[in-house]
């Protein structure tokens, strides 16, 4: 049996949403369990651009940015010019968490 050289090897993965072989393929989504191993599910690109999905690796900014947003809606210790203590907080744990994505 001969083994592809790498230049020729294209890896590919499977999408979840269309049901088929993708060479776009990326994690969107982590199901954890309680007990016995979780699952992970695929998107290719054109999927992940028509239903609005986000690779793992970019959620974390989005999460923390939706929180930070809702938090200073509805604080009234948020302004423009200042942040209360908890809005502070948010705005660090967003800032870092898109250097990370970096």
């Amino acid at each position: 049996m001969t083994t592809p050289s790498n230049a020729a090897y294209v890896p590919f993965g499977w999408c979840h949403w269309h049901k088929g072989p993708s060479g776009t393929a990326v994690l969107v989504t982590i199901i954890e369990q309680g007990s016995g191993p979780g699952a992970g599910l695929y998107a290719c690109a054109p999927c992940r651009d028509q239903r609005g999905l986000l690779p793992v690796a970019e959620q974390a900014h989005e999460i923390a940015y939706r929180a930070y947003l809702l938090h200073t809606t509805d604080c009234t210790g948020c302004n423009r010019l200042s942040r209360c203590d908890v809005g502070g907080r948010l705005r660090d744990i967003y800032q870092r968490a898109l250097t990370e994505a970096d």
